[in-house]
This record gives C-alpha cells, structure tokens and sequence, in this order.
C-alpha cells in the first residue's frame, strides 16, 4: 500500500513538470492498481478457438471430474469471466446482464449493485449440476440490428468484426456483459484471480477490459495454437491490448498434440516445436523462456485419468510451476503446488 502511495507521488510529479504523457498515465494507473491490491490477477487472453478454457479447466477444474468450463466447437464463452474467492459468498455464478451497456455505469460501479446481477447458486458437490450451471456463460440472445448498434455490439465500419446475424437482420449478442463464478479452488482462496477473455471482438468492445482489467493485471497469458502459430488477429490482440512492457507477458503455445505425425520421429516433432517456439517470440518480441509448448487437452485428460506421465507430455506443470515461481514473492511461496505428488515423484 505504502508503494502505492509513492506511485501517486510520482505521477502528480510528473504531471506537473509536463512529462506525463497518456501511455505513461495508463502504466502507472495499472502499475498504482497492481501494488494496491493483495490479490494476483492473472488475465487469460486469446482469439476463438486457442483451447483457453480447456486450459483454465485443466489448470483450476479437473479435481471436478470433467471439463467444467464449455471448451468445445460452438460453446465457448461469450463474455468475460472472472474466476475467483470470496469466502464472505458462497459458491456461485455472478451474471451481468448485457442491456447494462446502455447505461453510463462502469462494471466497479455495478460490482456495488447486486441486485443488478443474476445469480446462479453452484453445487460444487454435483458436478453434472455445476457444468449445467457454468454452460450460462455462453448464453447468446437475438436483437435487432439497432439495439446491437447501441449496445455498441456492431458497427457499419468494421464489418470483419460483427457478431453473426440473420437472414431477416436480427443480430446475435452475448447474453451477459460480465461473469463472476466464486469458486472454492485452494489457489483462489489464496487470493488468485483469473480473468479469462472471450477473443479480441470483445476485449475491442468493452472498455472495463482495456481500461481496467488488463491493466490491473499481474500477468498476462496469451494463448496461441501450436499449429497456426501467430495469426494476423493474433498479432492484432497482442498489439493494440498486450503491448505494455510492464506486464508481465506469457506466451503459451496450446495444442501442441495437433503437431503428432505419425511419420515423423519424437526428435522430429520437438524440432517443430521447438521452431515454432522461436517464431512466436520473434513475432511477439518476448525472450523465448516465456513462450511455453503445452497441449491443455492432453493435461486435463490426463489429469482425470490420473495418468502422471501423460501429464508431463503435456508439458502444463512446466507453465504452472513457472507462473508459481516467478510470480509468487517467496513469503507467498506457501501456495499448493499445482502438479500433483504423482508428478512431482516422476521427476524425483
């Protein structure tokens, strides 16, 4: 708290000897909220189709028994979700409704309207009834092509970037603007927060994300496919959202199960990898260290399985244990390891 103060200080400094430009301003607005806060905020950001809920499930969910969060072609999530802990609540689905956009509150204002939100009691003890419950996320509603125009959801201008609409010129919108899910999982009851971002269509439409949430950000996962690499959208999210040198920045290389060939050898396909890799910190110009090779599919599925070996192909506990390390001051380092003892015995 004492640091931030000192923040304070330096900005009123430097506003008034002039040198406070606006990109300067907003790093030290998020750099002010990060020191402020004894939570760690990790935001999860990707375009469409990168396997980041199947990661965020294999990394907070599969002691569920299943894939909680929808992960599959056509049920992904359509607003941004907040996963945390908050004991003061029990466990629960937090929905904003979308038709807040049309009023000039920011969504901290809405965090003091409860009555504003829908919510959805989670029975964590019945995992078939937490997956139904969860699957809210991804609800979509139609409206007419002026209502999505005022809910800032479609623009005439950059058509690329419109929802998808019907023949007779009803819009499709997600139904929720924002989620909170307060979830009882021991790195969020330690005070983790994770933001998981639903593609750059929204991170481009709602300002609470460029304007607060990312910037409020301890650490940043960017989530790219092994097999496409960094794509022009891609390059895109990373530009206009990502580029601030004082997040901490992790590029992570999902699905690098998609590169098996049955006709290539295992030092092979680690070259690809490996080639892959390189490219992506080139492009993105991160040092290599923090780009990571994981497949999220192989990890979930091998954590239900509890097939530990499996679970180190995967290449997941190379990336938790590395967000542990280095994001974690040492007095926090108390945290539960997120590999299990089985893993942690392999490498023994």
């Amino acid at each position: 708290m004492a640091m931030a103060g000192q923040m304070i200080t330096l900005e009123s400094f430097l506003r008034d000897a002039d040198l406070l430009t606006p990109d300067a301003a907003n790093q030290c607005a998020g750099l002010r909220q990060r020191l402020a806060t004894d939570r760690l905020v990790i935001a999860f950001v990707a375009e469409f189709a990168r396997g980041k809920s199947e990661l965020i499930n294999a990394i907070f969910f599969a002691d569920a028994g299943q894939r909680v969060l929808p992960a599959t072609p056509g049920r992904t999530t359509k607003c941004p979700v907040e996963l945390c802990w908050d004991e003061r609540d029990p466990p629960r689905l937090a929905l904003l409704p979308i038709d807040t956009r049309l009023r000039p509150e920011t969504l901290a204002d809405w965090r003091d309207m409860p009555g504003a939100w829908t919510t959805v009691e989670l029975d964590t003890s019945d995992t078939n009834a937490l997956v139904k419950s969860l699957s809210q996320v991804t609800a979509t509603r139609y409206v007419s092509r002026e209502q999505a125009v005022s809910l800032g959801l479609w623009s005439d201008e950059h058509p690329d970037d419109n929802p998808p609409s019907t023949a007779d010129g009803r819009v499709e919108v997600p139904a929720w603007r924002h989620a909170v899910i307060n979830y009882p999982h021991p790195l969020l009851k330690h005070g983790l927060v994770v933001v998981d971002t639903p593609g750059l269509n929204a991170i481009g439409t709602e300002p609470e994300l460029t304007l607060s949430l990312l910037p409020s950000a301890h650490a940043v996962l960017f989530i790219l496919g092994a097999d496409t690499g960094v794509t022009r959208t891609d390059l895109a999210v990373w530009n206009q959202h990502l580029n601030d040198p004082s997040l901490a920045r992790y590029v992570v290389l999902n699905k690098i199960d998609t590169l098996a060939d049955p006709l290539a050898t295992s030092v092979e396909r680690q070259d690809l990898i490996e080639r892959q890799c390189l490219s992506a910190a080139e492009t993105l110009g991160v040092p290599r260290h923090r780009v990571f090779p994981v497949s999220a599919r192989q990890a979930l599925s091998a954590r239900l399985q509890n097939d530990s070996f499996g679970l180190i192909g995967s290449k997941v506990p190379v990336l938790e244990n590395a967000l542990r390390d280095e994001l974690l001051p040492r007095p926090r380092r108390r945290w539960p390891l997120l590999n299990p003892p089985a893993v942690r015995q392999a490498f023994a």
